[in-house]
């Protein structure tokens, strides 16, 4: 598995064009990251892992434009990537790299168009619009589960433990290689969004937006009722079943989308959004700037409260294997190592927010991950630790299939709710 440390990508000299095409051809690479390194691999006969970072840099960039982009010419490929390995590797390198990137566009085959035509084929990978790509001279591994992984570029170890969930995982592993839809929260809207720019989407309180970047910083601009957000996020506040509380902590609040949720759904509490992140207070400060409802404090500002709160929301730090369309790195973490890590971090948090409820106080633990010690596991945790009443806990597993309707997209996420009485 590569150890991944994703960067962001600097592209400021470039113009928007060409922008765009360095972002795609990036993104291409971090997605199907195993699949490109098995194909490379397999027609250069090298082990991607043990050649020169620059060397897989260009070979991998290469080949995601070669097998996955159909508007670039081979020939341009080719020229770029020899030109760059001799300009940044050394002068002979742009040798290996025309040899291999050669023998990868003669691999690439037909698309079949048909959506949903994939069934883990040992000469086929699927692509993102729900088409699959034929592969000529090279066979992808024998065993089912492995070359699922390579297919998709999903570890194998997170496709076992998914198959302890979900059954076959073919579904979650397809999920994971959608562009998603930019969804729009419409739950607390005041009014209509103008005409043209959206779509519905299977959940009532969610519309797909359809229009152009700038209309969509415009909208939101103009319109505070109006915020992005997927449905299985707002899923965890829209399920709340609380009278009146007069104080409400988000204790992880992140760019306070679910914060904006509590203000519309409790108009008349109070709000403490708290992170520990420097940035991220930047931007609650900036999104709540104004408000009389809404305070921004740092978490080791709350030493100082002696409120109590009567709904404390902990949407805590997690795996994102219920976001892996939009996280793409995430995939290729170790996952032991990940719930190792994860899992306390989780627990301190939670301790925190037990203590800054008041009596018959209400605790939501969420989370944006698919996986069993983050939820179902720490929700028996919680009910045990502080003799908590569980009110409701729910997955919401991933929906859509690479090709389909954007309607019926969703990431999945984890809610447990809980009484202290």
């Amino acid at each position: 598995m590569p150890d991944l440390e994703i960067l962001s990508l600097d592209t400021t000299l470039l113009d928007p064009r060409d922008s765009a095409l360095a972002h795609a051809i990036y993104d291409a690479v971090i997605i199907r990251w195993m699949t490109l390194s098995y194909i490379v691999g397999k027609l250069g006969r090298v082990t991607m892992r043990e050649i020169e970072p620059r060397m897989q840099a260009v070979l991998l960039g290469g080949a995601a434009q070669l097998l996955l982009m159909d508007r670039i010419p081979v020939h341009a490929v080719l020229d770029e990537s020899v030109q760059w390995a001799k300009d940044n590797i050394r002068p002979g390198a742009g040798g290996m790299v025309n040899a291999i990137l050669r023998k990868v566009a003669l691999a690439k085959g037909p698309k079949c168009e048909e959506i949903g035509s994939w069934d883990n084929e040992l000469d086929r990978i699927p692509l993102a619009d729900g088409s699959s790509l034929q592969l000529l001279d090279v066979q992808l591994p024998e065993d089912s589960h492995r070359r699922l992984a390579v297919s998709t570029s999903v570890s194998l170890d997170l496709l076992r433990r998914w198959f302890e969930v979900f059954g076959p995982p073919r579904a979650q592993a397809l999920h994971t290689l959608i562009k998603p839809p930019i969804t729009i929260y419409t739950g607390a809207r005041t009014e209509d969004i103008p005409d043209g720019l959206c779509s519905p989407h299977e959940s009532a309180n969610h519309q797909v937006y359809t229009g152009g970047r700038k209309q969509l910083v415009d909208l939101l601009d103009n319109r505070p009722d109006l915020w992005v957000q997927d449905a299985a996020s707002s899923s965890v506040v829209d399920s709340l079943d609380i009278d009146n509380p007069g104080l409400i902590i988000d204790l992880c609040a992140g760019q306070g989308t679910k914060t904006c949720q509590l203000y519309a759904r409790f108009p008349d509490a109070e709000i403490w959004a708290c992170e520990v992140d420097d940035a991220r207070l930047d931007t609650l400060s900036e999104v709540f700037m104004g408000s009389e409802r809404v305070q921004v404090l740092h978490i080791e500002d709350l030493v100082d409260k002696v409120e109590k709160a009567d709904l404390v929301l902990t949407d805590v730090p997690c795996s994102n294997t219920g976001v892996l369309a939009r996280r793409h790195e995430a995939r290729y973490r170790e996952m032991d190592d990940q719930l190792a890590r994860l899992v306390p971090i989780q627990r301190g948090i939670i301790e925190n927010a037990v203590g800054l409820l008041g009596p018959g106080g209400t605790l939501v633990y969420s989370t944006c991950s698919l996986e069993r010690e983050e939820n179902e596991d720490q929700a028996d945790w919680i009910a045990d630790r502080f003799n908590a009443t569980l009110v409701e806990q729910s997955r919401v597993d991933p929906a859509g299939a690479p090709g389909g309707d954007p309607a019926g997209y969703s990431d999945g996420s984890f809610r447990a709710i809980f009484r202290f009485d």
